[in-house]
């Protein structure tokens, strides 16, 4: 390194208040539609369930007292590896960018972490595949921590049938959150797609605007379709896909959590066993999980 800078506590103050300022417009697209919870320790309830109970009808003049306990369960959420990014500021340029709000550095690291806060929520990993915790994946259920994982059943999903996203998969995934006992006139759903799904949305948007003037239909002057069939789109190109399979899910906030051990938290030192080079770092603990399944449903779509 041809330069010798100090991170001093100035340095340090205005890369975190330039990257927290960065994430308040560029953060995580699906966290707003999750239900958040501060976590400590190994392992934080998500909440305990307790299954449907029926009433019996009594019989005579009975004395005896009656015992109708409901199924009981827990989901949990578990301390997990951090998402984190970080890089050596190895000349003047990059120190220099580290407390721009409109550099490139920083726009990378901010999509960097949204990038991991949102996996998390899908429950994916860094490449895309489905694994443990969030919408997708194995959730964690039992007295404690540790048991069998739970994977959403495939009675949850509506199949691809060699089509892209069409509004009777629409109708499909809103019936079947009605029918799980979701209310739907007090929660949107919400649903997670690609900019392929995005389009065919826009196609549907076309079809049923030929009658009309297309030019004045506001999905068609934008280019845009943010509500349909009482759905919130949120464009996310990670979702996972096996072979052209998209797995596009749909949920609403309540019935998935996200759990917070330690926000996104950015830091910025020289490092000693480096030459002192300038080093940014920035991490979070996060985990989520699926409360019920029944407020979760999965779309698939042929790409």
């Amino acid at each position: 390194m041809s330069f010798d800078l100090r991170v001093e506590q100035h340095h340090k103050l205005l890369f975190r208040d330039t990257f927290m300022q960065v994430t308040q417009y560029k953060g995580s697209k699906l966290r707003p539609y999750v239900t958040e919870q501060a976590c400590s320790g190994e392992g934080a309830v998500a909440a305990d369930l307790i299954g449907i109970v029926n009433y019996r009808r009594g019989t005579g003049r009975r004395r005896s007292n009656i015992e109708n306990v409901p199924e009981r369960t827990r989901r949990w959420l578990v301390y997990r590896d951090p998402i984190e990014t970080g890089q050596y500021l190895d000349n003047e340029d990059k120190f220099r960018q580290s407390g721009q709000p409109d550099s490139m550095l920083i726009d990378a690291h901010v999509s960097a972490m949204r990038r991991g806060v949102d996996d998390t929520i899908l429950g994916i990993d860094e490449n895309g595949v489905v694994g443990e915790g969030g919408i997708l994946g194995v959730v964690v259920e039992g007295k404690r921590p540790g048991g069998a994982g739970v994977a959403l059943a495939a009675g949850f999903q509506t199949v691809a049938g060699g089509t892209g996203l069409t509004i009777a998969k629409l109708r499909a995934a809103r019936l079947r959150l009605g029918l799980d006992e979701n209310d739907l006139e007090s929660m949107t759903p919400v649903m997670a797609i690609t900019s392929r799904q995005h389009d065919n949305l826009l196609g549907i948007v076309e079809t049923a605007s030929a009658n009309l003037n297309m030019l004045e239909q506001p999905h068609i002057v934008e280019g845009k379709v943010k509500r349909l069939l009482g759905f919130n789109f949120i464009e996310v190109n990670r979702l996972p896909r096996a072979g052209n399979i998209r797995s596009c899910p749909v949920w609403v906030k309540q019935m998935v959590k996200l759990g917070v051990w330690q926000d996104v938290k950015p830091d910025m030192w020289n490092d000693t066993s480096a030459r002192n080079t300038p080093y940014i770092h920035v991490d979070a603990y996060m985990d989520a999980t699926r409360i019920e399944d029944l407020g979760v449903h999965v779309v698939q779509c042929t790409e």
